[in-house]
Protein backbone atom coordinates (compact mmCIF):
# COMPACT_ATOMS: atom_id res chain seq x y z
CA UNK A 1 0.00 0.00 0.00
CA UNK A 2 2.94 2.54 0.98
CA UNK A 3 4.83 1.44 -2.37
CA UNK A 4 1.65 2.05 -4.55
CA UNK A 5 1.29 5.75 -2.83
CA UNK A 6 4.69 6.71 -2.94
CA UNK A 7 4.79 5.43 -6.81
CA UNK A 8 1.83 7.54 -7.34
CA UNK A 9 3.11 10.72 -5.59
CA UNK A 10 6.79 10.37 -7.79
CA UNK A 11 4.42 10.66 -11.11
CA UNK A 12 2.65 13.13 -10.18
CA UNK A 13 5.99 15.37 -9.00
CA UNK A 14 7.21 14.27 -12.22
CA UNK A 15 3.92 15.60 -14.35
CA UNK A 16 4.31 18.61 -12.70
CA UNK A 17 7.33 19.98 -14.75
CA UNK A 18 6.27 18.59 -18.05
CA UNK A 19 2.99 20.32 -17.62
CA UNK A 20 4.51 23.69 -16.76
CA UNK A 21 6.74 23.16 -19.63
CA UNK A 22 4.34 22.83 -21.57
CA UNK A 23 2.47 25.69 -20.46
CA UNK A 24 5.75 27.99 -20.89
CA UNK A 25 6.29 26.37 -24.60
CA UNK A 26 2.59 27.58 -25.46
CA UNK A 27 3.14 30.65 -24.29
CA UNK A 28 5.83 31.57 -25.95
CA UNK A 29 4.18 30.29 -29.26
CA UNK A 30 1.51 32.73 -28.26
CA UNK A 31 3.49 35.72 -28.34
CA UNK A 32 5.65 34.65 -31.34
CA UNK A 33 2.68 35.13 -33.26
CA UNK A 34 1.38 38.11 -31.64
CA UNK A 35 4.51 39.35 -32.77
CA UNK A 36 4.67 38.18 -35.93
CA UNK A 37 1.16 40.18 -36.63
CA UNK A 38 1.83 43.01 -34.52
CA UNK A 39 5.13 43.23 -37.55
CA UNK A 40 2.56 42.53 -40.67
CA UNK A 41 0.01 45.48 -39.67
CA UNK A 42 2.95 47.59 -39.03
CA UNK A 43 4.51 47.29 -42.27
CA UNK A 44 0.83 47.39 -43.88
CA UNK A 45 0.08 50.74 -41.97
CA UNK A 46 3.56 51.88 -43.34
CA UNK A 47 2.96 50.40 -47.26
CA UNK A 48 -0.53 52.25 -47.34
CA UNK A 49 0.46 55.62 -45.50
CA UNK A 50 2.76 55.63 -48.47
CA UNK A 51 0.42 55.12 -50.86
CA UNK A 52 -1.42 58.05 -49.88
CA UNK A 53 -0.81 60.95 -51.33
CA UNK A 54 -1.73 64.56 -49.72
CA UNK A 55 -5.05 65.67 -52.29
CA UNK A 56 -5.15 69.40 -50.47
CA UNK A 57 -1.76 71.98 -50.16
CA UNK A 58 -2.19 72.55 -46.48
CA UNK A 59 0.88 72.08 -44.56
CA UNK A 60 1.13 68.64 -43.12
CA UNK A 61 1.52 69.52 -39.37
CA UNK A 62 0.95 67.34 -36.31
CA UNK A 63 -0.17 67.76 -32.86
CA UNK A 64 2.73 65.38 -30.44
CA UNK A 65 1.39 64.58 -26.78
CA UNK A 66 4.01 63.20 -24.59
CA UNK A 67 2.81 61.92 -21.39
CA UNK A 68 5.82 63.03 -18.56
CA UNK A 69 5.08 59.67 -16.30
CA UNK A 70 2.18 56.90 -17.92
CA UNK A 71 2.94 54.44 -15.23
CA UNK A 72 2.20 56.81 -13.00
CA UNK A 73 -0.85 58.01 -14.82
CA UNK A 74 -2.17 54.34 -15.93
CA UNK A 75 -1.68 53.69 -11.48
CA UNK A 76 -3.73 56.23 -10.74
CA UNK A 77 -6.52 55.33 -13.62
CA UNK A 78 -6.52 51.24 -12.66
CA UNK A 79 -5.14 50.47 -9.65
CA UNK A 80 -4.51 46.49 -10.99
CA UNK A 81 -1.63 47.80 -13.27
CA UNK A 82 0.30 48.55 -10.52
CA UNK A 83 1.15 44.87 -9.89
CA UNK A 84 0.89 44.21 -13.80
CA UNK A 85 3.24 47.53 -14.45
CA UNK A 86 6.55 45.45 -12.89
CA UNK A 87 5.77 42.46 -15.27
CA UNK A 88 5.41 44.48 -18.31
CA UNK A 89 5.90 48.12 -18.33
CA UNK A 90 6.40 48.90 -22.06
CA UNK A 91 2.59 47.25 -22.59
CA UNK A 92 1.04 49.44 -20.12
CA UNK A 93 3.14 52.79 -21.73
CA UNK A 94 1.93 51.26 -24.86
CA UNK A 95 -2.10 50.83 -23.61
CA UNK A 96 -1.94 53.98 -21.79
CA UNK A 97 -0.84 56.05 -25.31
CA UNK A 98 -3.92 54.37 -26.72
CA UNK A 99 -6.44 55.17 -24.85
CA UNK A 100 -5.18 58.86 -24.66
CA UNK A 101 -5.40 58.99 -28.67
CA UNK A 102 -8.98 57.23 -28.35
CA UNK A 103 -10.08 60.15 -25.82
CA UNK A 104 -8.30 63.00 -28.30
CA UNK A 105 -10.03 60.96 -31.47
CA UNK A 106 -13.45 61.09 -29.27
CA UNK A 107 -13.29 64.80 -27.94
CA UNK A 108 -12.69 65.82 -31.54
CA UNK A 109 -15.56 63.48 -32.78
CA UNK A 110 -17.81 65.44 -30.65
CA UNK A 111 -16.52 68.58 -32.38
CA UNK A 112 -17.15 67.28 -35.34
CA UNK A 113 -13.47 68.01 -36.11
CA UNK A 114 -12.52 65.22 -39.03
CA UNK A 115 -8.70 64.15 -37.91
CA UNK A 116 -6.37 61.17 -37.68
CA UNK A 117 -5.16 60.12 -34.77
CA UNK A 118 -1.93 57.57 -34.65
CA UNK A 119 0.37 57.04 -32.23
CA UNK A 120 4.49 56.88 -33.09
CA UNK A 121 7.58 55.24 -31.80
CA UNK A 122 10.64 56.95 -31.71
Amino acid sequence: MNSLLLTCIIVTLAMIPIYLVRQLRTSQQALIQSEKARLQLESGLKFNAKEDSPSTTYPNMRVIVEISDPIALAKREQPLTRYVSQLAPDLIIQKVYEQVANEIATGLKEKQVAAQTTIEVR
